[in-house]
């Protein structure tokens, strides 16, 4: 591939962490769809190629929420372990399904999560408490632990349901919310990346070496602008560009 295609991926890389750590997702639903359909990689390379970039992006993002004092450690270690499972099939399953299959299931993802963003219309007000009892976590951790397996099928994070699910139900404040969901992301990657590394996966390292850089920065500079932010605005982006790749996803899949 052009040297010139790939270094794209170092603006690109600053956009999309930028935009995880202002709402708190995980960059996988954005990563995987850029390198299948603009750089045009194997879904395999890119599903371990994503799970680096993102252990790079979301580890400095955390590294900022916890100079803030806001990530709530007991809650995100809980979530951690919850996930470890599921992260471990899904890894496996990505090894069994064609590349076909994975276009189809994160074009179906993608929208889904489009949905989920309008269906909800959580706002992103800062009421709430600053820890949470861990034992309000445990009637989710089974199904924590079954969207984990997204995690390790297809990097896609389960950030897009932590965020309601602290905020909403567990009464968290959004800044805390979405401080703990990075640091529980960033853990949760670089777990799946070890695991899809062991299972004999290899990464395009060219491309990670030009967006590695990219979300190092727009990790830092994600939660200085958050705010400072339109967040109706870029919500709304968020969706219509998530239910376009989505359905480009689904058309390819055929």
């Amino acid at each position: 591939m052009p040297m010139s295609s790939v270094a794209i991926a170092f603006p690109v890389g600053i956009l999309i962490a930028s935009v995880s750590s202002i709402v708190g997702i995980g960059g996988g639903i954005l990563w995987m769809p850029f390198l299948l359909l603009v750089l045009k990689i194997n879904p395999q390379v890119s599903v371990l190629t994503s799970l680096m970039i993102q252990t790079v992006g979301m580890g400095s993002g955390s590294l900022a929420y916890i100079r803030r004092r806001q990530v709530d450690f007991k809650l995100s270690g809980m979530l951690l372990l919850v996930t470890i499972p599921g992260v471990f099939i899904g890894s496996c399953i990505s090894r069994k399904i064609s590349p076909a299959d994975i276009k189809l299931i994160l074009g179906l993802l993608a929208m889904a999560t489009a949905f989920l963003f309008v269906s909800l219309n959580h706002k992103y007000d800062n009421t709430g408490l600053r820890r949470v009892e861990l034992a309000k976590v445990k009637p989710y951790m089974p199904w924590l632990s079954l969207m984990s397996v997204v995690s390790g099928l297809l990097s896609i994070s389960i950030g897009e349901w932590l965020i309601p699910l602290m905020h909403g139900r567990m009464n968290l404040k959004m800044s805390v919310a979405i401080a703990t969901s990075i640091t529980t992301i960033s853990g949760v990657c670089f777990l799946g990346s070890i695991i899809h590394f062991r299972l004999g996966a290899t990464p395009d390292w060219l491309i990670f070496a030009w967006a590695a850089p990219g979300v190092l920065l727009g990790g830092q500079v994600g939660p200085r602008i958050a705010k400072h932010i339109n967040e109706r605005m870029l919500k709304e982006i968020f969706i219509f560009l998530l239910t376009l790749v989505g359905i480009h996803l689904i058309y390819n899949a055929f």
